[in-house]
């Protein structure tokens, strides 16, 4: 009979941040990545964003909506994370999947559609943080 060998198990929950304008895009979204084993941070703007990232609050991915009120869409916080974040996974949502792919200045970005299923979204940040750990290792 083989041997069962474990493959090493990463304990700890990786921190996903939620940035949307609309508290109750926030509240699902945060309430579905809990009950998928993530931790949940969310945030309604991008200078909200920059300033948990400026704190130094472990962040693993970030979640944005594309259009939001304030000086720093989706875009903007995108470019940001890629310039100060290098490396980090940046997952956009766009109701207009046309002017999100025209816009030549992802900075490595994926763009999801709006609407999207939750757990949609959970195989995307999976994918992403794995990703991100096969580049880093």
């Amino acid at each position: 009979m083989a041997e069962v060998i474990a493959f090493p198990r990463e304990d700890r929950r990786h921190t996903i941040l939620i940035v949307d304008d609309a508290p109750a895009i926030r509240g699902f979204l945060c309430d579905h990545l809990n009950e998928s084993g993530f931790y949940c941070l969310a945030v309604a703007s991008g200078e909200e964003a920059v300033r948990l990232f400026e704190q130094g609050t472990a962040i693993d991915l970030v979640f944005s909506d594309v259009q939001m009120a304030g000086a720093l869409d989706g875009f903007g916080l995108a470019r940001w994370v890629s310039e100060n974040r290098a490396g980090m996974p940046v997952l956009l949502a766009s109701g207009d999947l046309g002017k999100a792919k025209a816009r030549p200045e992802l900075w490595g970005a994926e763009i999801m559609p709006k609407p999207y299923d939750l757990d949609s979204v959970v195989r995307r940040i999976h994918a992403a943080i794995q990703g991100t750990v096969r580049r880093s290792a």
